[in-house]
């Protein structure tokens, strides 16, 4: 008797029709190579999944194919949790899109895998003939002149990205919850209101019987309300060690100090910082330190929080996704002006920093059509495109000249004051950003204290920022090597065929700055071998 043989099962059948249509849509789409687009195509890439930038990334592709019509481009936005991961993979695989928004400027990423743009920038932006603009070089046309460390990478003398805008940090909170909280609609202006909206909080929660925090709390929003109150305090603490006057002493510099012995987190103004963030703890929801940003936005689009600290990059989503209508404010942090005794080392007013510019893209090395690409991101960048960017965003253009809408002149950069020159909590490197987020927690928690903290810190902190110093150095080694040759035959060319006077000045300008590097390399270097032996007076 023959044996009836059976068909594929019916889940096979439907796997492998799927697999069948998504090879065809790939060897089809534009660009591929079963396609009939001739178009050129180019890719870009980025983490920004908030309310806004997709959109306008796609206002801006309709308008600039409209003006291009022989060009195809494609956005491609990646989930933050997976980015960093992705883009490694994508420029090692060398699959990676021609335009990434990348933020690792300090790293070995961007002279291994990035393309110097600075030809590029130093002319003008033909998008924006016509406008006042016109004839400006490109970089000049950024409201920071592109001189932020993701766009200008000083050790590597070149520029290497563009930037699509500027941020800020800023209070949002519920004008409704506030009211029925305190009897107003105004926010606090100072440190000392804060702490007194804090125990009408904690009354309130206690008087309807659920909790109610001050702040949305996570582990992000920890992280800004410790760094701030440490950089703030800090401000006074690099000044007195700016031996080389740059109006403060940058992170790196202040590293080394630790090394020398010249401060530490039990320096009056640092250990008083410390206190602060201990008191402002129960401002957050318990375990706030275990949770992710979504968690901290939930909480506060469920009134279940008064207030959320987060940048404008959060804003459109707040706005469009809250129920009811979303106050913005500037960040009340402590200072001398305060009645009680927590802003004695709190230097004011302090300024939102330096104007720097955010959302930078770098040009991949391996991409076929640089000169493309870069032309779509001379488009999103003039005045023009970026005015697009912001009308459709809701974030804060980058380009000098864009006249800002009216509900985001909060958002607008507050020049006056002194600035935070140094990050006392992420900004030393990877090793002690671990030691911080590892430790934190025996800072904040109920059953946490100052003393207790700093028991564990001190022994982990020294030898974790030593790692990062000598990462520094290394990182440092890598971008000179790559960059000597460089050097060497631009002084060859001027020698044997001459050059230009601009020419020539720009050389001496890369060439004291690769001076510079190397003396700081050097002194890193010394102070990596000897340490507190170095310990001398200061000026």
């Amino acid at each position: 008797m023959a044996v009836k043989s059976k068909g594929l099962p019916r889940s096979i059948w439907i796997v492998g029709g799927c697999y069948l249509i998504a090879a065809l849509v790939v060897l089809f789409r534009p660009g591929a190579i079963l396609s009939s687009d001739d178009r050129t195509v180019i890719r870009f890439a980025h983490w920004q999944a908030e309310a806004g930038p997709r959109e306008a990334m796609d206002a801006l592709i309709e308008r600039y194919e409209e003006l291009n019509p022989d060009v195809r481009v494609v956005q491609l936005d990646v989930p933050g949790r997976v980015y960093t991961r992705w883009v490694r993979t994508q420029l090692i695989g060398e699959t990676a899109p021609d335009l990434i928004e990348f933020s690792g400027g300090s790293t070995d990423i961007a002279p291994r895998f990035f393309e110097p743009i600075t030809k590029y920038v130093d002319e003008p932006n033909p998008y924006n003939i016509g406008t006042p603009l016109e004839g400006m070089r490109w970089r000049d046309t950024f409201v920071d002149g592109l001189n932020t460390p993701s766009t200008y990478i000083d050790r590597l003398s070149n520029y290497y990205a563009v930037t699509m805008c500027s941020v800020t940090l800023r209070l949002f909170y519920n004008p409704d919850l506030l009211e029925e909280i305190t009897g107003s609609h105004e926010p606090p202006h100072t440190y000392d209101d804060m702490r007194r909206i804090q125990k009408q909080v904690t009354a309130y929660s206690a008087r309807i019987g659920k909790r109610v925090s001050l702040y949305a709390g996570c582990d992000y929003t920890g992280e800004i309300v410790i760094e701030g109150l440490l950089a703030r305090a800090g401000i006074g603490v690099g000044f007195e060690l700016d031996r080389f006057r740059e109006q403060g002493s940058p992170v790196a510099q202040m590293a080394q100090e630790f090394m020398r012995g010249h401060w530490d987190y039990r320096t009056p103004a640092l250990f008083s910082a410390i206190q602060n963030s201990r008191e402002a703890a129960p401002f957050f929801r318990p375990g706030f330190q275990q949770l992710d940003r979504d968690a901290a936005t939930q909480e506060f689009l469920r009134s279940q929080a008064l207030m959320f600290l987060t940048g404008t990059w959060d804003a459109t989503t707040l706005k469009t996704m809250a129920p009811f209508e979303v106050g913005v404010d500037h960040i009340p942090w402590p200072a001398k002006s305060d009645h009680s005794d927590t802003g004695q080392h709190y230097w004011s007013p302090v300024s939102d920093g330096e104007a720097n510019t955010s959302m930078p893209f770098y040009l991949n090395k391996q991409s076929k059509n640089k000169d493309v690409a870069m032309d779509f991101m001379r488009f999103v960048t003039s005045l023009e495109g970026n005015t697009i960017w912001m009308n459709k965003s809701g974030w804060n253009p980058s380009i000098r000249g864009v006249e800002l809408l009216e509900d985001l002149k909060i958002f607008k950069h507050r020049f006056e004051g002194y600035q935070v020159r140094s990050s006392f909590m992420r900004g030393f490197g990877v090793e002690t950003r671990e030691v911080w987020q590892r430790l934190t927690h025996h800072l904040t928690a109920p059953n946490g204290g100052v003393e207790k903290f700093m028991k564990i810190f001190e022994k982990d902190f020294p030898p974790a920022l030593r790692k990062d110093v000598e990462s520094n150095v290394r990182v440092l080694y890598l971008s000179l090597r790559r960059d000597v040759p460089a050097l060497v035959a631009l002084a060859t060319l001027d020698r044997l065929v001459g050059h230009d006077a601009k020419e020539v000045q720009a050389r001496k300008i890369r060439e004291s700055s690769q001076n510079l590097t190397e003396a700081k390399m050097y002194e890193a270097e010394a102070v990596l071998a000897r340490g507190s032996a170095l310990l001398d007076p200061l000026p």
